[in-house]
């Protein structure tokens, strides 16, 4: 039995949606090389993320519970990434935007769900030339915003800039648009050779016009809590920090993975019986386990800091973004490692570690993850304490 297999899930996940996951990995590894060459998951897959839960899990839609959503989507994510990294960012990244629908207005609520329960909230970074202004009749919305994971299969995309024209912009760093999918420009520009399939394309708006009711300030969604009586504590803490973290998922799950395809290739080989490669199989699972505990850490902190209604404080935030980064890291090695001892012979394109590795990469790059970034702010704060 390996390490990552002896603890089933997060105390904290629901375990059902979890062992479903487990059920689905095989079709799911099976399609993970042409979701890859395709630049997108397969509406196989997206059906059965529907019809499983995990892109409900934090819909305002989904049923309530006293103990949280949040680690279930996230462990699930875990699960999924052993086989198709692109389809645990799915659950854990885009299907938790659902988590902001749920601080919306009821009125607003049930105007994104007007067309039926299937909804899939996509989101994009701003950039130079991302514009909002104000007008009578609404929010003028124009120009490129970048990296909009999941956008060719999404229904709704969330969009946030300032808007300077604004008469509370002093108050108001940001605003959160909301825009039906379909009425932006996508543009064929996800061309990474990591995480390929998630289709993170950039899209255009061209001077589209959102009404009111589809326009908050950024700062007071995120700050909570929601005017509904939820009992899930996701409606209650500030949620950057949940979803800022639910990247750990498919992070770790890719590395696990990327072990499970290494141990694989070696079965039936002359390798096998080599001592060295004992000695890297080993030393990966060890930096696996020792990453897996810091993994549900992060997910215990946050988890009983919502059981609890309590918000990080400025110490508890820079250690939980110094040990997201270093979890990355260790993600990394582990596969380097793998990827450099199976030899050239393992140097396709179609290798299912040479995927991993890809995807792992990938992930590690993203803002929230950023080494120096968190290391700084931790650094400084231990060494200029105020």
């Amino acid at each position: 039995m390996s390490d990552a297999s002896e603890q089933f899930c997060h105390p904290a996940a629901l375990s059902v949606f979890c062992q479903r996951a487990l059920q689905q990995l095989a079709d799911w590894r099976d399609r993970a090389s042409a979701a890859e060459k395709n630049r997108r998951l397969s509406d196989s897959t997206f059906d059965e993320l529907f019809a499983g839960g995990w892109l409900d899990l934090l819909s305002p839609r989904a049923p309530v519970t006293h103990s949280g959503h949040w680690p279930t989507l996230v462990e699930s994510a875990r699960v999924a990434a052993r086989a198709c990294a692109s389809t645990g960012w799915m659950m854990a990244l885009v299907g938790g935007h659902s988590c902001i629908i749920r601080r919306l207005p009821p009125a607003c609520q049930d105007r994104l769900y007007a067309e039926g329960p299937r909804q899939l909230f996509a989101s994009a970074s701003s950039g130079a030339d991302s514009q909002l202004s104000l007008e009578a009749a609404g929010m003028r919305v124009n120009g490129r915003w970048r990296f909009s994971s999941g956008i060719e299969d999404a229904t709704w995309l969330m969009l946030n800039a300032p808007c300077p024209n604004h008469p509370d912009a002093a108050h108001t760093p940001r605003f959160l648009v909301l825009i039906a999918a379909h009425e932006v420009h996508r543009l064929d520009s996800w061309d990474s050779f990591g995480m390929a399939a998630t289709g993170s394309h950039d899209v255009l708006t061209r001077q589209l016009l959102v009404p009111h009711e589809r326009v908050f300030a950024l700062h007071e969604v995120f700050a909570g809590p929601v005017p509904a009586t939820g009992t899930d504590y996701i409606d209650r803490v500030p949620l950057v920090p949940y979803l800022t973290t639910s990247i750990i998922g498919p992070l770790l799950g890719c590395a696990e993975g990327a072990h499970a395809a290494y141990v694989l290739a070696l079965a039936d080989s002359p390798l096998s019986s080599e001592p060295r490669i004992a000695e890297q199989v080993a030393h990966s699972a060890a930096q696996l386990y020792s990453a897996g505990l810091l993994y549900d850490s992060l997910i215990s902190r946050l988890h009983d800091a919502g059981m609890h209604g309590r918000a990080l404080d400025a110490r508890q935030l820079r250690q939980l973004k110094r040990d997201r980064a270093y979890l990355a890291q260790q993600c990394v090695q582990v596969v380097r490692r793998l990827v450099e001892r199976l030899g050239a012979s393992s140097l396709v394109a179609a290798n299912p570690l040479q995927r991993h590795w890809r995807d792992v990469q990938a992930m590690a790059a993203h803002r929230d993850l950023v080494w120096n970034d968190a290391m700084q702010a931790y650094g400084e704060a231990v060494l200029k304490p105020v």
